[in-house]
């Protein structure tokens, strides 16, 4: 297996999203080192934004296939619209989840009275048991738990962690998932720390958006900046988060168990083979009308094998009308799709 070097957080890297005037994201998930946390396999951190200066979040109608995506804001509000008919408002504080399943597609734009759009969007891959099962859309929103130092706000999963002052900080998530995952946002005073008991069965990482903190898991010790992420060590328990500046920390804590699968992943899809991807492109091109005809792009035979999907349905719609137009696919890549996977650091 091949292991990270260090206990070092993984650096950014900066990712133009929509035209020229449009914002900008930091990604670290995925990156060389790794492609996976549990199932988590995508991490984009934004903002803060000031929309005025930029076209803020501005995406067209796209595809997934595959995964579930999870968006969880700080400041502003953005519009969300999907192939099954929901039409939301992503706030502060909500757990929006949609699952793609065996396709869907979506659009986001920031709304019209926001100033400054600030948060993060997250992926995670469906197990192949549940890749193909029945498309999603759920909004929940969770209570705020705190002590003197710290607070949380518990998307995903269970969090129990212990202040410096002895006091308790936990809660759990209603929301079910496909595989066991964990996702809360956490702050803690600057001077404080800050202790996470862990489920060493799981792997996990902690995404900085303000504020420096120094971690140590077991005998590892790191210093993390805002918009990294760190993996921790495999088979941790527990996460010592002390935070070292005169600015309050706020993280976002990620976790689940080991999806133990290597995934194809390009573009919006996720799937298992190279010629899987090149099949979901090509239908969904054919779909919105761009190349090539639909009677060229069958739906792969996995889909409507396993996703109970007839020869004539459409994978990816319909969609509402009287939308800005869908984006086009980009080419694939001359080369063979590679799987992807897990790269752990050892206890």
């Amino acid at each position: 297996m091949t292991t990270f070097e260090d206990f070092v957080p993984l650096a950014p890297r900066e990712v133009p999203l929509g035209g020229p005037r449009g914002m900008t994201v930091h990604r670290t998930l995925p990156a060389r080192r790794t492609s996976l946390i549990g199932a988590w396999c995508f991490v984009d951190h934004f903002g803060p934004d000031d929309v005025s200066a930029t076209d803020g979040m501005r995406v067209a109608r796209h595809p997934h296939t595959g995964l579930a995506t999870v968006s969880w804001l700080f400041e502003g509000a953005i519009t969300h619209r999907d192939s099954l008919g929901s039409h939301a408002l992503v706030r502060p504080g909500d757990v929006d989840l949609m699952v793609a399943g065996a396709g869907i597609t979506h659009s986001e734009f920031s709304t019209l009275d926001t100033t400054v759009l600030h948060g993060v969007q997250l992926w995670y891959a469906l197990p192949d048991r549940a890749r193909f099962r029945d498309r999603e859309f759920s909004v929940h929103t969770p209570a705020e738990v705190a002590t003197g130092t710290a607070r949380a706000r518990v998307g995903l999963g269970t969090l129990h962690a212990v202040d410096g002052e002895g006091d308790l900080l936990e809660d759990h998530s209603p929301v079910v998932t496909d595989t066991a995952l964990g996702m809360a946002q956490l702050e803690v005073r600057a001077g404080s720390t800050l202790r996470l008991h862990l489920d060493p069965g799981h792997e996990h990482g902690l995404l900085v958006d303000r504020g420096t903190a120094g971690l140590r898991a077991g005998e590892r010790a790191c210093e993390v900046s805002p918009r990294e992420l760190v993996v921790l060590p495999d088979g941790a328990d527990h996460l010592e988060i002390t935070v070292t500046d005169e600015e309050d920390l706020r993280a976002v804590l990620l976790g689940g168990e080991p999806l133990g699968e290597d995934i194809v992943m390009w573009w919006n899809f996720v799937g298992r083979t190279h010629e899987e991807i090149a099949a979901f492109r090509a239908r969904y091109q054919a779909e919105i009308g761009a190349e090539p005809a639909l009677a060229q792009a069958p739906i792969a035979e996995v889909v409507r094998e396993r996703g109970g999907l007839a020869e004539d349905a459409e994978q990816f719609g319909p969609f509402a009308p009287h939308t800005p137009a869908a984006l086009p696919a980009p080419a694939l890549p001359h080369g063979r799709l590679r799987p992807r996977g897990r790269r752990g650091l050892p206890a």
